[in-house]
């Protein structure tokens, strides 16, 4: 499986250098876009206008996959959109919203039938975090520093953390990912990932390999990794 994990920044200048290092690795002819994450917000096509003009310095046309909510999860126009899609990716917003919509949906599972095809698989902050065993929501950042109103959710499971992606900017308010961590239920288990923005690592032939200015944190029962470009 091809799997990028973005800690943030998608579809700016920040994370041009990860980008043209996927290009050259997977070289993708388009990338599929889809911004379901903002399916909420009222600005959720901008997304989409942001990768358009990203993409365009690569020369890569995109793929527009505008799925908001679940009636277009299932449907058979946009999702057979993705049936000649080289890279596919989620971009941020809600992950609750994100993974509620898609799951046990026609989009996910075009979405499968195209990474089992050796297509690229992406997500950024939320569209990230999906992809591990379990994930997060909370209402508002607020939130998250009190500890309530935080709910999990199963991920999809693509890897076997639970994906905290913004980390190095969480970890500028102390005490604010034991918090977080604290709060999770007993069926999730210890072994989470942080991303940092403008920062991805990539998953391809056994390997995770990371890019861009920051790290990643791999936490599992007592130990610590530390992974940097």
């Amino acid at each position: 499986m091809n799997l990028a994990l973005f800690g943030s920044g998608e579809f700016t200048d920040l994370v041009d250098d990860i980008d043209k290092y996927l290009i050259t690795r997977f070289k993708p002819k388009n990338i599929a876009v889809i911004p379901t994450a903002a399916g909420m917000e009222s600005d959720s096509h901008k997304w989409i206008d942001m990768a358009v003009a990203h993409y365009a310095k690569f020369d890569l046309p995109v793929i527009q996959v505008p799925v908001l909510n679940k009636d277009h999860a299932n449907d058979e126009k946009l999702t057979k959109l993705l049936s000649d899609a080289d890279w596919i990716f989620f971009s941020g917003g809600n992950p609750g919203y994100l993974y509620e919509t898609i799951k046990d949906s026609k989009l996910w599972e075009a979405v499968i039938d195209r990474v089992n095809s050796g297509g690229l698989l992406a997500g950024s902050s939320a569209g990230a975090m999906i992809m591990g065993k379990f994930l997060m929501s909370a209402p508002s950042f607020k939130s998250m520093f009190s500890g309530e109103g935080i709910m999990w959710h199963n991920g999809f499971g693509l890897v076997d953390y639970t994906i905290l992606p913004h980390f190095d900017h969480f970890k500028k308010f102390h005490g604010l990912i034991n918090k977080i961590i604290e709060t999770r239920p007993d069926k999730v288990h210890s072994s989470w990932m942080g991303i940092d923005e403008n920062t991805a690592i990539i998953y391809s032939d056994g390997e995770g390999l990371v890019r861009g200015v920051g790290g990643v944190e791999i936490h599992n029962q007592n130990a610590v990794k530390h992974l940097k470009q």
